[in-house]
């Protein structure tokens, strides 16, 4: 049960289905959080959210249903089945502590019969100032600490890449690089993790690659 005055996130969820003509066209569920219980803070980051999640919708409701009912009517003139495209956007609360709230979303689009096309990233807030957390407060005083992080990164995908457990490309350390990795990063108790854009270092079938970077003793969580 929450205490009085303890922070808390709910998450909102909606689902639709759009149709043309009575034939569904495109489906979504869209699911975004709700801060409770932290002041104005709490109160900006939700309105963050309900923005975000605004931008999603127009956006499915818009441009990819359009699209979708072009692709039916070219379908429909073809004799050829249509199968209804698909998008989703959810998250979960990955840590709420000490004033920190972190978070990570998932968001996936299906377009008809084709594969997956699938995004993944965190967000990390300082709950009272209703802002975001940079990463180099994990580490005070302490230089050199985002190259440390980088050659972690490195590391750990190099040894799940020998040892089959994420088929990564040979040059994925330079190809992860450039996507700078570390700006989408989420806080969780085992450490930073950060995530890869899906394609950029591996072949699709991996989504997007998530390595956990754990903290040292040097750099506390709050």
């Amino acid at each position: 049960m929450r205490e009085p005055g303890e922070a808390q996130v709910v998450w909102e969820e909606e689902k639709r289905i759009l149709t043309l003509e009575g034939e569904p066209v495109l489906k979504y569920v869209l699911s975004w959080p709700q801060v409770e219980g932290a002041g104005l803070g709490g109160r900006w980051i939700s309105r963050y959210y309900a923005r975000l999640a605004q931008n999603w919708r127009r956006r499915w409701e818009r441009e990819v249903y359009w699209r979708a009912c072009l692709e039916l009517a070219a379908r429909r003139e073809e004799s050829k089945p249509f199968t209804p495209w698909t998008g989703e956007l959810t998250g979960e609360t990955a840590l709420l502590r000490d004033g920190v709230l972190s978070l990570r979303f998932f968001g996936c689009e299906v377009r008809g019969d084709g594969r997956p096309a699938r995004v993944r990233w965190g967000d990390v807030w300082k709950l009272r100032e209703g802002a975001p957390k940079p990463l180099r407060e994990l580490f005070p005083g302490k230089r050199g600490w985002k190259k440390e992080l980088r050659r972690t990164l490195v590391q750990q995908g190099e040894e799940r890449r020998q040892a089959g457990d994420c088929f990564l490309d040979g040059d994925w350390p330079q190809k992860a690089k450039k996507t700078r990795p570390l700006r989408g990063w989420c806080l969780t108790e085992e450490g930073v993790e950060v995530s890869l854009p899906q394609c950029v270092a591996a072949p699709a079938a991996e989504g997007c690659p998530v390595f956990t970077l754990p903290l040292t003793k040097e750099a506390p969580e709050s």
